[in-house]
């Protein structure tokens, strides 16, 4: 959407059937870790932002034909949640996936607030580890972008050798894609607005003084987060530093260089997210209804939830009934 000529909002949306519904969903939702609409809240010659979402809400139900708007995964305080709150249909919320978060802060700091005592001294241990073997860290310049992508998908072609990699990140394809994005976005000195930004990580060898290349790590950097999209390393980097850590340390650092908030370690509660003490941020699904059709769907979802978790309950109960029946084991049965 435009306003005087300059774009003010956007929401890139495919159109889908599901069941007997015509769905809006994102445009990537599958491969996406948030999802929103976009605004111009700077207020630089523009509406305000509540304007523009009205606005914007007004011309998608409008200009396009559909039952329900569904957006998964969407982050607390985001520009959706404003829409939902003055769509003049019906709306629902459905508990989404979980993400993990760090405080922009250098690690070191964030490590010494850390309660539990031996999250805090295993974390020292690992920075300790870090500066004894002298890892580097640099930016890329745009100037480097062709030859530091082929060097960072080379390296996350090796960290999934023996894996199942998602073959998209090895094909030319993806490769051009993430050489342009560097090129335009990552530029000497810039500190402010949106930026994909390539980290390599190099250890010094102290006898040949040779430096080696030993990871990468693409990172998005806004003005609310720091988020590690991407990264490739040594396989045989693993025996000498913990790799999870000396990331997140460079990432930590730069957020807290630039006084961004957060850095977001996205979707998923893997373990070793969780050897860094972090934060749980939950996000939401939201449909919005358009239409009596519409809000029939929303009725269908609120019930196929609660049969599903209704079905869950059952399913646990049986297996504990199951389990509380089944007869002993071992040498003392009889």
């Amino acid at each position: 959407m435009r306003y005087q000529g300059v774009l003010v909002a956007a929401a890139a949306l495919v159109l889908t059937r599901q069941r007997l519904w015509r769905v809006l969903r994102p445009a990537g939702v599958e491969q996406s870790d948030f999802c929103d609409v976009l605004v111009d809240d700077s207020g630089d010659g523009v509406p305000d932002a509540r304007t523009i979402l009205g606005r914007l809400a007004a011309a998608i139900r409008d200009e396009l034909r559909f039952d329900l708007l569904d957006f998964p995964d969407v982050r607390p305080g985001s520009v959706l949640a404003r829409v939902r709150d003055d769509w003049p249909s019906g709306a629902t919320e459905i508990p989404g996936e979980v993400c993990l978060s760090l405080p922009g802060v250098p690690m070191e700091e964030h490590v010494e607030a850390i309660e539990a005592t031996k999250i805090r001294q295993r974390l020292r241990r690992r920075l300790r580890e870090l500066d004894r073997v002298g890892l580097e860290v640099r930016l890329v310049p745009a100037a480097e972008s062709e030859d530091a992508v082929a060097r960072f998908l080379e390296l996350h072609r090796q960290q999934w050798a023996d894996r199942s990699v998602n073959s998209e990140h090895l094909t030319e394809r993806f490769r051009g894609h993430l050489t342009a994005v560097l090129r335009e976005s990552t530029e000497p000195g810039e500190t402010t607005g949106f930026q994909t930004v390539l980290a390599e990580f190099s250890l010094k060898n102290k006898e040949t003084l040779e430096v080696e290349h030993v990871a990468s790590d693409l990172l998005i950097v806004g003005r609310s987060m720091v988020a590690g999209y991407l990264y490739g390393y040594l396989p045989s980097l693993r025996s000498r530093v913990d790799v999870s850590v000396a990331l997140t340390r460079a990432a930590m650092a730069m957020a807290a260089e630039r006084g961004v908030p957060e850095l977001s370690l996205l979707r998923g509660t893997e373990p070793n997210k969780y050897q860094l003490s972090p934060n749980q941020v939950q996000n939401v699904r939201i449909v919005l209804a358009d239409g009596a059709w519409g809000a029939v769907g929303l009725w269908a979802i609120r019930g196929w939830r609660l049969t599903s978790k209704a079905v869950k309950r059952l399913n646990a109960a049986v297996v504990g009934v199951r389990q509380v029946r089944r007869p002993a084991s071992g040498p003392n049965r009889r």
